[in-house]
């Protein structure tokens, strides 16, 4: 595609060709609506030459302003200078073949906007370094690699080259470039080249912090071998920092990362003391920005924490979440100061998961003073995401401490504009009242006494009102404000089935998926009170009419009964038929009758068919045809195996009971035996008186027996 030339650029964009025909087209896609909307000029620097390209420079020639033949000589820097000396432009941005960016319209933006990129001296934008070829794994660097162009720019050191001087403040933007360079086959190929580069430079200049830490974080770190020789490394390059004849010491930041490395080795080998004799004997020869600090906090916070120091711990994690909250809001300054090395350390999201760390441990030795110490660190609205899974162990410090002003703050930090606290709010609340350390009437009135209009905490306050006119005053209240039963407010459906109540203007008007959320909600409250269901439910038919939301919930209700292991098999009996019930009760709202009449049909669910043939076997109990009661079991279990543990106890209920008729007729044949021969010898001796009683009971009690006839007729001839 053809690209507008322009006479006097703003931007000069250096690309540096080699061979990378794969992702040279989408390199130049990406940077084309910045070379047709912004006056910008690109200049290619050619180091593999014409006769030696894959193509990628054929490409890329087409889309140049200039192109600058340069023999490769392994000097990253030298070859980035080459096209920074031809650059026209105000600013200068860089990349390579092997590089493009996604969405360039903030660049555009910044650019065409003269009276906004005269603000400021650098520009940062994010590089994702992709792992594997699907792009699915990847760390993200902050990449200032678009600085103001003065004649005093350039690149230094010849692997990892970087630009000096870069210029503040820092425009940070949001824009991200996507890199493939270390993907594959030639990853080795690339660390082994660097690693030679790194090493042939520190031969010439063995000062340059740079190439140390750099050749320090391209070592492998696997093995205990493999760590010794990263620490010895890292050591040798400080020691050359702080050398006597190092007559002009620059690059502490980089002597800094040594250190860092010096520490990571020894955390890694399970080393700690030896982590804090490495701060004690440098970190004071640093003055460390923030940045730094954090870094130095995070390792040390790690270190302490495994030596049970939780109160330095603690301390070490206050400093770092002052500082990273200090350059969340200092952007530029964040930028500025940050650095490939130990980025990941650096960031709110890490500072959640060593508040996590001392949350633990916080809670197992019930300091709850600590919790609530740091929840002001949280950036509870910033990140909610992140910060989300920590509420429930907050709330459960404060309402411990029945910190009632805490948990004011809190609610303060989390409303949202309409003056409504966040669903988690609720649901934290609701799960904590299930913990057995947990009183749940106590934790609803440590609620209720916020200072609040939200629904949630009006439904605490109701379920705790003192006397039937609060609990009418307040119920009013909520139905004004269409409170419904959907999440986190599943309780005033317990409430008002409790309270006889029909609860129909509460459901009715949430949508079915939040429907079933809600009845999930209900089951696992009633999951810990198990025995108390079959009671419930009868509540709950006795004053909610039938509907398909009221058969799905009974439904739930009855499965967690009669399918529980804590239930003896004697009351799960007794609930079977209202079990059954449900379940087809609830298959009729959903599929046509015809599927559950005859044989059910294999389109119903497994458990729906259970229940149909389950219900035909209680009625066929109930008329006494056991050979029908015993094969709908059978043909209900084998559509749904879950079943076996209930069947199995009727079909030995059944047994046991076949069995002790057994014993008895035998028992009572043995004593008809016994009577029989006691009638025939009084017949015998002419007996008659009582004789014709004894054998009319014995009729009685033996219908069948022929010899009782017998004994009637001899009686008679008498």
């Amino acid at each position: 595609m053809e690209r507008i030339k322009w006479s006097q650029p703003v931007l000069t964009i250096s690309l540096l060709v080699s061979n990378h025909l794969d992702s040279i087209k989408k390199c130049m896609d990406s940077l084309l609506p910045i070379l047709n909307q912004v006056p910008s000029e690109l200049i290619v620097v050619d180091t593999v030459g014409a006769e030696d390209s894959d193509g990628s420079l054929q490409v890329a020639t087409k889309y140049a302003d200039l192109v600058v033949p340069y023999g490769w000589n392994n000097d990253f820097a030298a070859a980035r200078n080459a096209g920074l000396k031809r650059g026209r432009g105000k600013w200068f941005l860089f990349l390579d073949d092997d590089e493009w960016f996604d969405d360039v319209s903030e660049l555009i933006a910044f650019f065409n906007n003269e009276k906004e990129y005269s603000k400021y001296g650098s520009l940062s934008y994010i590089r994702r370094n992709y792992s594997d070829l699907e792009g699915t794994n990847y760390s993200k660097n902050i990449e200032t690699r678009c600085v103001r162009l003065t004649e005093n720019t350039e690149f230094k050191s010849p692997i990892h080259e970087y630009l000096s001087p870069i210029y503040i403040p820092t425009k940070a933007t949001k824009v991200f470039m996507h890199h493939f360079g270390y993907v594959g086959k030639s990853l080795e190929n690339k660390l082994e080249r660097n690693e030679d580069i790194m090493r042939e430079g520190l031969e010439s200049n063995p000062y340059d912090m740079h190439l140390w830490a750099q050749l320090v974080a391209g070592m492998k770190k696997d093995t205990k071998e493999e760590r010794d020789v990263v620490f010895g490394t890292a050591e040798k390059g400080l020691m050359k920092f702080f050398a006597e004849d190092n007559e002009n010491p620059t690059n502490k930041n980089d002597a800094f990362t040594l250190m860092c490395y010096m520490i990571q080795v020894c955390l890694r080998n399970k080393s700690w003391q030896d982590v804090l004799e490495i701060e004690d004997k440098y970190a004071d020869e640093f003055k460390l920005n923030q940045y730094q600090k954090c870094v130095l906090d995070q390792l040390i916070f790690v270190t302490l924490l495994s030596m049970e120091k939780f109160a330095q711990a603690s301390s070490r994690l206050e400093d770092y979440m002052v500082n990273v909250r200090w350059l969340v809001s200092h952007q530029s300054e964040f930028v500025n100061q940050s650095s490939f090395y130990f980025r990941s350390l650096v960031s709110v999201e890490m500072g959640i998961k060593m508040i996590v760390k001392i949350f633990i441990k916080a809670m197992a030795e019930k300091n709850y003073r600590t919790i609530i110490h740091f929840a002001r660190y949280i950036p509870w609205k910033e990140d909610f995401d992140s910060t989300a899974r920590l509420l429930g162990t907050v709330l459960e410090a404060l309402f411990l401490e029945n910190d009632s002003k805490g948990l004011q703050q809190l609610h303060d930090m989390l409303l949202n504009d309409d003056g409504q606290l966040p669903d988690i709010f609720g649901r934290d609340i609701v799960i904590l009242k299930q913990k057995d350390s947990i009183k749940a009437q106590q934790l609803a009135a440590f609620v209720a006494k916020l200072n609040s209009d939200d629904s949630f905490v009006l439904l605490q306050r109701l379920l705790i009102a003192r006397n039937q006119g609060e609990f009418e005053v307040l119920l009013r209240t909520l139905r004004k404000k269409k409170v419904t039963c959907a999440l986190p407010n599943e309780e005033l459906f317990t409430e008002l089935i409790n309270k006889g109540i029909d609860p129909t203007f509460a459901i009715d008007r949430i949508s079915q998926e939040d429907w079933y959320r809600a009845s999930l909600a209900v089951v696992h409250q009633m999951s810990s009170k198990k025995d108390e269901i079959p009671e419930f439910t009868q509540k709950i038919m006795g004053v909610w009419p039938e509907s398909q939301r009221r058969e799905s919930l009974l439904q739930q209700l009855y499965h967690e009964f009669v399918f529980s292991a804590e239930i003896l098999p004697e009351s799960i009996e007794e609930q079977l038929p209202f079990y059954a019930r449900s379940v087809v009760n609830c298959a009729k709202y959903l599929y046509h009758t015809e599927f559950l009449s005859g044989e059910p049909s294999n389109l119903l669910p497994a458990e729906t068919r259970f229940a149909v043939f389950l219900a035909r076997a209680l009625e066929e109990q109930k008329a006494g045809n056991y050979s029908l009661y015993f094969a709908n079991l059978r043909w209900g279990l084998n559509c749904y195996e879950e079943a076996k543990t209930i069947v199995d106890h009727l079909v030995k209920k059944y047994q046991g009971l076949e069995t002790k008729q057994q014993q008895i007729a035998t028992e009572m044949q043995r004593l008809g035996n016994q009577v029989k021969a006691q009638i025939l010898d009084m017949i015998r001796q002419g007996k008659k008186d009582g004789v014709l009683s004894m054998i009319n009971q014995l009729k009685e009690l033996l219908p069948e027996d022929s010899d009782v006839d017998q004994l009637r007729v001899l009686y008679e001839r008498l």
